[in-house]
């Protein structure tokens, strides 16, 4: 193949049209072919073609499902897994998994250590018993990066360290609540968003939460203005990012739970400014669980009730100006459907299912036909993500310097 390109090239032009349509597993192994070619798919221009190519390909052969799963081995390993799912084939043939073990210790704790967002190729867990994010982007096969220490989160109390048990009981104690991943496209760089409760005292009170932000190519977190009494699930089924804004599912409390609003709450990348936005009130019923998903280009809350066999799945869009006025609209009920959870939707008229059994399938809404997908999550929905990802070849190492000029 390297040498049919060379023959074929004659002018730089060619070469990076060319180029720039491969995936990254074919670039990463032309980059040891010519100093000039690793130089190209390293200059941040060609970066940013390849993904403009990979993300506006209507005519793309494959379509790609990164899943967040529990291996099948005896040591149940957390997994990061690439599904590569074929366009024209209806039997699977053309389908390919790629498993990716997270780091020694997270790797053994799936609960903790959710998928906090994705975007162009990059990837980032983090570990919510701890401080630790990372970043990978598993389509080039690069090692995990570990971010520079929190601002915010404080050591954990060690009773040792206190005369008696009241003080030990008033001192503040930290934890993560959410954490978020996308990019700033006025800045043109890539952020992650941390949001940092607070509480102290034997009967547990609250204080106001802060957040901080953390700029790749920066060397640590700095804080930023949170103003929101809402506090947020830590649920890997809320984690979103789309368009440059965060979403988590939070809840105000009040002295009365009968009266707690659920809201969502989001973040946007580029102005640094949380929100809250109200939820359909039919949805939050005792027994009704929720998912957040993407569908049409839209942010969609999924809405099922845990008991039914089959589900219904009530498909909830949020209105064009953002949602912040509290504008849903009850677009589509799917089903009835052998359904465990909910993942993602594939296509408009096709969304991934987890069934009872852990089998990964894809329900056509209009044929309302399943197909079975080569891949198995043994786990729950707190250990298990699903999410169609984008094949780039953007480094999280270094100084990504490449990062400043994607679009």
């Amino acid at each position: 193949m390297a040498e049919y390109l060379s023959k074929l090239c004659s002018s730089e032009d060619v070469v990076v049209e060319i180029l720039s349509r491969l995936p990254p597993k074919s670039l990463m192994r032309l980059k040891c072919v010519r100093k000039s070619w690793y130089n190209l798919i390293k200059s941040p221009s060609f970066v940013a073609k390849n993904l403009s190519y990979s993300k506006n390909n209507k005519f793309a052969s494959s379509t790609c499902l990164l899943f967040k799963r529990t291996g099948n081995n005896d040591r149940k390993e957390t997994l990061l897994s690439l599904l590569t799912l074929s366009n024209h084939d209806d039997q699977n043939f053309g389908c390919v998994v790629e498993d990716f073990p997270l780091p020694s210790p997270m790797c053994f704790y799936p609960f903790n250590i959710p998928l906090a967002g994705h975007c162009d190729g990059i990837v980032c867990l983090s570990l919510v018993s701890g401080e630790d994010v990372i970043l990978c982007n598993p389509a080039i096969k690069e090692d995990f990066e570990f971010l520079p220490k929190s601002c915010l989160l404080l050591p954990p109390k060690n009773p040792n360290d206190f005369d008696n048990e009241d003080d030990y009981y008033d001192a503040l104690e930290s934890n993560q609540e959410g954490v978020g991943f996308g990019y700033d496209s006025k800045a043109e760089v890539y952020k992650v968003v941390r949001i940092v409760g607070f509480s102290s005292g034997y009967l547990v009170t609250s204080h106001p939460s802060r957040a901080e932000v953390f700029t790749l190519g920066a060397r640590s977190w700095r804080e930023i203005k949170i103003d929101t009494e809402a506090s947020v699930f830590s649920d890997p089924s809320f984690n979103i990012c789309f368009k440059g804004i965060c979403y988590w599912y939070g809840l105000i409390a009040t002295s009365n739970p009968a009266v707690d609003k659920e809201v969502l709450l989001s973040f946007d990348m580029s102005k640094e400014l949380f929100n809250e936005i109200s939820v359909p009130e039919s949805i939050n019923q005792e027994g009704v669980l929720k998912r957040f998903s993407v569908w049409k280009e839209s942010i969609v809350l999924v809405a099922y009730k845990e008991d039914d066999d089959p589900k219904f799945l009530d498909i909830w869009v949020m209105g064009e100006s953002g949602g912040f006025r509290g504008s849903w609209t009850k677009d589509l009920t799917i089903g009835p459907v052998e359904c465990d959870i909910p993942l993602t939707f594939l296509k408009s008229d096709e969304i991934i299912i987890r069934t009872a059994d852990g089998c990964v399938v894809s329900y056509n809404i209009g044929t309302q036909t399943l197909r079975y997908r080569p891949i198995h999550v043994a786990e729950g929905p707190t250990r298990t993500q699903c999410v169609v990802y984008v094949n780039s070849i953007i480094s999280v190492k270094g100084n990504n310097s490449s990062m400043g000029q994607l679009a």
